[in-house]
């Protein structure tokens, strides 16, 4: 049996077919994600949601050509941000992304943000039960700066996922939200909405979906001639985890723009670090925005300045970084790659240089060193107790980078393995097409 299965990424929207009988992601397209609206205040991102829309459904119809018989479609899609909806789905806002710094900005002229003027009038308890999520792009710290700014429609607003914005127009249904994707919008407690909390910080005249689970149809869509069910998108994250088969007991490392460590638990188990819904009744205990890729990216840049002025391209600066680190054993160089906003600060740092020790090696070798500080320090804080019985090493960077793989290998001394599949969270929507042709296989048995 066959199905579709689309990932409505931050950058490219990835299209496939997922074969659930010989377990295969085939026909991969992709189409660009479209550009974010020019013009607007900086720090703001939007992106116009019937682009994205149109985008998706250009891959369904393309990919549905090579499908004699499509039993379905399976989404993931970029977690937080929110579109802004009437009842009858027709957009009040822009796709108002992850990405958006809005609530960065001062509250009422005031010395502390939107966001950290929101975070005090949430009860700790309350913090607890959404799983400690609250980034400046989230679904919450966006409703509240629009309400803030008397940009909030005063009744009949509906805030929608982009995944579930998506589904809901390509089937013209009611939308729902997958529980994976209701990113400190569920009540971990409870598996419901925290409507009391919403009451509390008077949000709740605001619509939010309900939750559903991933494999209750949102609704249909017309391929081919024949109706084809869609199924709620899930987040990108755990479908990512899922690809790569992350296992409960196992210390998931992904490393790609930016990293995340993470554990698969069977309960909640609430705790300095966030907590995010699972498939299956299951949850994940993570910690995210850790330096990785894009800090990366930021050195290597700087060092192919000079070259890119003259003209002149460096077709792997990877491989040449990573081979110039493997040749590095200890160094005094001390690398900080928080150049971003997380949870290792907002300020790096390149410090104890000498001559002697200021080459392309030595950086990098510090540079991973800090990776692998940080993902030690972290997944402690998930397990105090180190009880991870291995690690997953997932994302694009295990591959590229083998002397980083190498170190965190060398640093935990457990069994480490890389993901097996390149498209993980395809892989992540193929497994999900499997187990849910496997129950409702049983169903009719």
């Amino acid at each position: 049996m066959k199905y579709l299965g689309i990932d409505i990424g931050s950058t490219t929207i990835k299209g496939c077919v997922l074969d659930s009988a010989r377990g295969a992601v085939e026909n991969v397209r992709s189409r660009p994600f479209p550009e974010p609206i020019a013009g607007i205040p900086s720090g703001r991102f939007e992106v116009d949601p019937e682009a994205a829309v149109e985008a998706v459904r250009e891959l369904l119809v393309e990919l549905s050509k090579s499908v004699e018989r499509c039993e379905g479609v399976f989404f993931c899609s970029q977690m937080g941000g929110l579109v802004l909806t009437d009842a009858d789905n027709r957009p009040l806002s822009n796709y108002i992304s992850w990405r958006d710094q809005r609530s960065l900005e001062p509250y009422n002229q005031g010395d502390f943000s939107f966001l950290e003027s929101l975070r005090s009038r949430i009860d700790p308890t309350d913090f607890a039960r959404i799983g400690a999520e609250l980034a400046a792009g989230s679904e919450l710290s966006l409703v509240f700066w629009l309400a803030a700014t008397d940009a909030l429609p005063r009744a009949g607003a509906f805030a929608l996922n982009l995944g579930d914005y998506v589904v809901a127009r390509l089937c013209d249904a009611t939308p729902k939200t997958e529980f994976t994707l209701a990113l400190g919008a569920v009540d971990l407690t409870t598996r419901n909405r925290p409507y009391a909390m919403y009451r509390r910080l008077g949000l709740d005249h605001v619509g939010r979906p309900a939750i559903v689970d991933y494999s209750i149809p949102a609704g249909s869509i017309s391929l081919g001639g024949r109706s084809i069910p869609c199924f709620p998108a899930v987040g990108d994250h755990q479908a990512a985890l899922l690809g790569a088969g992350a296992t409960e007991g196992e210390l998931s490392i992904n490393i790609s723009t930016g990293s995340q460590v993470a554990m698969i638990e069977r309960e909640p188990r609430l705790g300095n670090y966030q907590t995010r819904c699972f498939f299956n009744g299951w949850y994940l205990n993570t910690i995210t925005h850790l330096p990785a890729g894009r800090s990366l990216t930021g050195l290597i840049d700087l060092l192919c300045e000079l070259a890119i002025a003259d003209g002149k391209t460096i077709d792997d600066p990877w491989s040449i970084v990573d081979r110039a680190a493997a040749r590095v054993g200890e160094t005094e160089v001390d690398v900080s790659l928080a150049f971003f906003a997380g949870p290792t600060g907002n300020r790096g740092h390149i410090k104890n240089l000498r001559l002697e020790n200021l080459t392309i090696g030595d950086l990098f070798r510090a540079a991973f060193k800090n990776m692998v500080d940080n993902y030690e320090r972290f997944a402690n804080r998930l397990s105090p107790d180190r009880d991870w019985n291995g690690i997953v090493l997932s994302g694009s960077a295990p591959r590229r980078l083998r002397t980083l793989t190498r170190m965190i290998e060398e640093r935990f001394e457990l069994p480490t393995r890389i993901a097996e599949a390149t498209e993980e969270t395809l892989t992540g929507l193929l497994n999900l097409a499997i187990d849910y042709r496997r129950k409702h296989d049983g169903d009719r048995l």
